[in-house]
């Protein structure tokens, strides 16, 4: 009894210990957070010339955009940008879109698709591609109301989905205009964000026949700060030995990027002229292609490609075998010769390139109207 009794309270104590060290390890991450961010500078001074931003508004939209903005479960999906709209600068609603300068009488509407050059990235909600394209409608006196469901990784399977799913919910109704802007997201498969994890926690299940609760709660263990902070610390080491998978970057595989696109347009024409809907299939700009792009090498390369130069090689030889797809519409030259820094880094527009975008689009739309 008293041996039992010993154990006991050794498992107790080390109970009690694992949960101390939990949350102080996630009290000094949170301290080290607040720290590193307090003089963070997330933007080059041209990046805010940019933005007309002064550098403590700056850190408001990077923070907003990139580190207290999550992402929440939508089925068939796989994910959606969360709730938050009381922000300063980037406010969204899973239901409603992000926040969008729009008309505010509505005769029809514009629902805009895309991934987060779409959403805005790095931009205000003010100076996102949606806004512009509304403060156009309002200098035009149209009443025509725009929506902003652009979504962060988004790519051309997803965006159709959400189009269906709109439809269903009777958001869209006929006469009104679809707009999908697509390209650097686009990929030779169709699995959306977090399948892997979704995958693993049907997997635990399966082999071990718990309930899915339980698998969740092996999930839930998995993400504790403790455990995160080892996994860390192995990486940092090099002690992890698991072996980087890299894409496969041949032409074969941006084919098959191509015919997934045109199918996807294929689909999403069938679906607007079944429902009456005028649909339109955009091109979008590159950064390393088409006008002037920030750069510097803080930036950073993708895991994917040994170095820059393979990486820039790659998105030409995207665009170009994009550009060939039945059904899309180019609008790179909006940028193309445009000295004005048209991207705030390799992918995401500036101000100046959304509003040039959103022109661009207006300009073919408007005759729809």
């Amino acid at each position: 009894m008293r041996k039992f009794q010993q154990f006991s309270n050794i498992i107790l104590i080390s109970i009690i210990l694992l949960i101390s060290i939990n949350f102080l390890l996630g009290w000094i991450w949170e301290l080290r957070t607040k720290i590193k961010f307090k003089n963070f500078e997330p933007y080059d001074e041209t990046v805010r010339e940019a933005l007309n931003l002064n550098k403590a508004d700056s850190l408001i939209l990077y923070l907003e955009t990139h580190i207290d903005r999550n992402y929440e479960y939508a089925p068939f999906l796989g994910h959606a940008e969360n709730q938050g709209y009381d922000n300063k600068f980037v406010n969204v609603n899973p239901e409603l879109g992000r926040k969008t300068i729009s008309p505010t009488e509505c005769e029809k509407n514009i629902f805009l698709y895309g991934g987060s050059t779409t959403f805005g990235a790095g931009v205000t909600d003010n100076q996102t591609i949606p806004s512009y394209l509304g403060k156009m409608l309002i200098d035009d006196e149209k009443k025509i109301c725009v929506k902003n469901y652009g979504r962060r990784s988004y790519f051309a399977f997803q965006e159709t989905i959400l189009l269906q799913k709109h439809i269903l919910k009777q958001k869209i109704k006929s006469n009104d205009i679809i707009i999908f802007l697509d390209g650097i997201n686009e990929n030779g498969y169709n699995d959306p964000r977090n399948t892997a994890l979704l995958k693993q926690l049907f997997n635990i299940s399966n082999q071990k026949y718990w309930d899915m609760e339980d698998a969740a709660f092996i999930l839930f263990l998995d993400s504790l700060t403790i455990n995160q902070f080892f996994k860390r610390v192995i990486k940092k080491l090099g002690i992890d030995k698991k072996k980087e998978t890299r894409k496969n970057n041949s032409g074969e595989n941006l084919e098959n990027i191509r015919i997934n696109l045109e199918k996807n347009i294929v689909l999403r024409n069938s679906i607007c002229n079944s429902y009456e809907l005028y649909c339109f299939n955009f091109l979008q700009p590159f950064a390393t292609i088409h006008g002037k792009y920030f750069d510097k090498p803080s930036l950073g390369v993708n895991p994917n490609f040994v170095n820059e130069k393979e990486q820039i090689e790659y998105l030409k030889k995207r665009w170009y075998i994009l550009n060939k797809t039945k059904g899309v519409l180019n609008i790179a030259d909006a940028l193309k010769n445009s000295k004005k820094l048209g991207y705030i880094d390799r992918v995401h527009y500036s101000p100046y390139g959304n509003k040039r975008i959103a022109e661009k689009i207006y300009n073919i739309i408007s005759k729809d109207f």
